[in-house]
């Protein structure tokens, strides 16, 4: 089980969807390279719900992550810890993981908010290599 921290600086812009329901990561380039399957890519556990939230329940969001502290950062996610709720998982349809690990969210721009979220193992490949102790965000647009 990969659930290592990273110290590398990865700054990266990343969408995200709505299909039936389920958020989703916009990631063509994990699928195409046979890293998982669109279930790896389902956004669940307190992530879909961040989603909605940052997206004023729109379809689609983008947004900037970076493990570097930057001047627009809208939120901060602080690592809680490793972990997953394995029966949410298998009930909403998430491919199988054996890891994964939670995030705390105390603000969105300057709003407390006070939110816990889940990040799958597509963390580690969004991040080349592991979970960020911090990662920074910034809402780019929403359709």
């Amino acid at each position: 089980m990969q659930t290592q921290t990273i110290t590398t600086n990865v700054t990266k812009v990343l969408s995200f969807y709505k299909e039936n329901n389920i958020w989703y990561a916009d990631l063509p380039a994990f699928l195409d390279a046979g890293l998982g399957t669109k279930a790896n890519l389902m956004m669940v556990d307190g992530a879909d719900t961040f989603l909605d939230y940052v997206s004023n329940n729109t379809k689609s969001t983008t947004i900037k992550l970076s493990t570097v502290p930057f001047i627009e950062a809208d939120a901060v996610l602080n690592k809680l810890g490793y972990g997953m709720n394995s029966n949410l998982l298998e009930e909403v349809g998430h491919a199988y993981v054996d890891h994964g690990a939670y995030y705390l969210i105390e603000k969105f721009k300057d709003q407390s908010i006070n939110h816990q979220l889940w990040l799958c193992p597509v963390t580690e490949y969004v991040f080349e290599g592991g979970y960020p102790q911090t990662i920074y965000i910034q809402l780019l647009k929403n359709k």
